[in-house]
């Protein structure tokens, strides 16, 4: 059995360049939001909510031959904060990157199920470094975990979940 490789890639950085790394089989995309208040104004459209989704894009694009090839252990899994999932309305710009998200986890998933491979999206309560963070990612990682594919995953707190409804 040949060992995975595995990266992890910020989603909220510079617009991705093209990658010279090597393919990785499992993605880690991180997408950590942003704490402050957000106003709906001026330009921040595109770095705010089209550059963090065309660089997810970009990723999975350049690793999608790794991803595929990996006999079953291919793995893309997004990490976002529940709270732009839920409908924080303090920050309508996390909202949209993360519903995105959630559409582009679906899609993949998709297509990665015609090659043994799985996509799922977590998220967060505090941090996406927090440990249930990585111990889910361990266990999405694991081979046994190969079946299941396309899920939302929410690691928060428990008592506010589900979207919120005017």
């Amino acid at each position: 059995m040949t060992a995975s490789t595995s990266t992890r890639v910020d989603l909220t950085g510079e617009p991705a360049a093209p990658s010279t790394d090597p393919p990785a089989d499992v993605l880690q995309l991180i997408y950590p939001g942003h704490q402050e208040p957000q106003v709906l104004a001026g330009n921040r459209y595109e770095s705010a909510v089209v550059q963090p989704l065309m660089t997810a894009f970009s990723v999975v694009q350049h690793h999608w031959e790794a991803i595929t090839a990996a006999r079953g252990r291919g793995r893309v899994i997004v990490v976002a904060p529940a709270s732009a999932a839920l409908g924080d309305p303090d920050r309508p710009l996390d909202a949209a990157v993360v519903g995105g998200l959630i559409s582009f986890v679906r899609s993949v998933a998709i297509e990665l199920q015609r090659h043994g491979a799985t996509a799922h999206i977590l998220f967060f309560d505090e941090t996406p470094d927090d440990p249930a963070v990585q111990a889910m990612i361990d266990t999405l990682v694991a081979d046994v975990s190969g079946t299941v594919t396309g899920q939302e995953i929410y690691l928060a707190g428990g008592a506010a979940l589900g979207r919120a409804h005017p």
